[in-house]
């Protein structure tokens, strides 16, 4: 029962933080929206597709024929180089994006909290082994990773999601870290510890429920990041290939012919952005809310 009533009192102060958010900041309001317009579009994208096999990156000899046409009643995107209906391949385009930032968000987070929390519980070499590792990673940038599987030739979603996830693990495992050596110190630690509680459960029951809440803010504010470079990979093409309706191979498709049909980029690049936007709307606001420090940090600027 105590485990349950802690459980659900973290569920309940998450649930508070986003309500208070909501009611005091409009940032946090417009992130929301951009968010839920992102999953509809990726959720109902391949049904309200107008060309939903033009979407998937099919293209028919009529539809070759097409070939690159302006924004028009139509196709209110325009088409692309051999004639598919833009609008078709950015709504199908947003699943493969927000899929991607969502198995790369997840298992970062996943393995940062228990490597973090690890590291944190842990005293002597195990923990200095654990924070070596934590700082080796995030040396790393994610575009070098891509670089060198291409190199072993290995190619495709594979390629952007485990660039990303070596990339970013490392950071939520840093501020997990922080989190749980504060609360590592806390007195009522020290008493479970001598009162012959296993470790598993001093981590379980104590310090990982105090660690999640500013963890899990930090990888909704990262996401629009995530997001940003797993388009950046694919654009290079060092991900997907190239019929792939995601939006960073889209930007790359436009890309040499920017000022003759400036469209095939420009479009699914604003979607990118405006995705990116909302998710760093969400976390900053979030995070706000989580730390009163932060409202006031413009202030350090001048």
């Amino acid at each position: 029962m105590p485990t349950r009533l802690r459980r659900s009192s973290r569920i309940a102060e998450l649930k508070t933080l986003v309500k208070r958010a909501w009611r005091r900041r409009i940032g946090f309001r417009i992130g929301v929206i951009i968010v839920v317009f992102a999953i509809t579009m990726a959720i109902l994208g391949p049904f309200i597709a107008p060309y939903p096999e033009e979407g998937w990156g099919i293209a028919s000899p009529e539809t070759q024929l097409r070939g690159p046409q302006p924004p028009s009643w139509e196709h209110p995107f325009g088409t692309d180089l051999v004639g598919r209906d833009m609008l078709s391949r950015v709504l199908v385009g947003a699943g493969y994006a927000l899929m991607q930032i969502t198995i790369v968000v997840v298992v970062s987070l996943v393995i940062g909290l228990i490597v973090g929390v690890l590291a944190a519980y842990s005293r002597g070499l195990i923990e200095r082994i654990l924070n070596y590792f934590t700082e080796l990673f995030m040396a790393f940038p994610a575009i070098i990773i891509a670089i060198a599987l291409n190199t072993f030739g290995i190619r495709g979603l594979f390629v952007v999601i485990i660039s990303l996830i070596i990339t970013w693990w490392s950071w939520y495992a840093r501020i997990a870290y922080v989190y749980a050596r504060s609360i590592r110190e806390m007195e009522y630690v020290t008493l479970a510890e001598l009162a012959g509680l296993p470790s598993y459960k001093i981590i379980y029951r104590h310090i990982l429920p105090n660690t999640l809440t500013p963890v899990i803010v930090q990888a909704i504010t990262d996401t629009g990041s995530v997001l940003l470079e797993a388009a950046a990979i694919n654009f290079l093409g060092l991900g997907l290939p190239p019929d792939y309706p995601d939006w960073g191979v889209l930007v790359q498709n436009g890309f040499n012919y920017i000022y003759s049909y400036p469209w095939i980029s420009l479009i699914p690049g604003f979607f990118i952005l405006l995705v990116a936007l909302g998710f760093s709307l969400l976390g900053d606001n979030l995070r706000e809310e989580l730390d009163p420090k932060m409202r006031h940090r413009w202030k350090l600027w001048f």
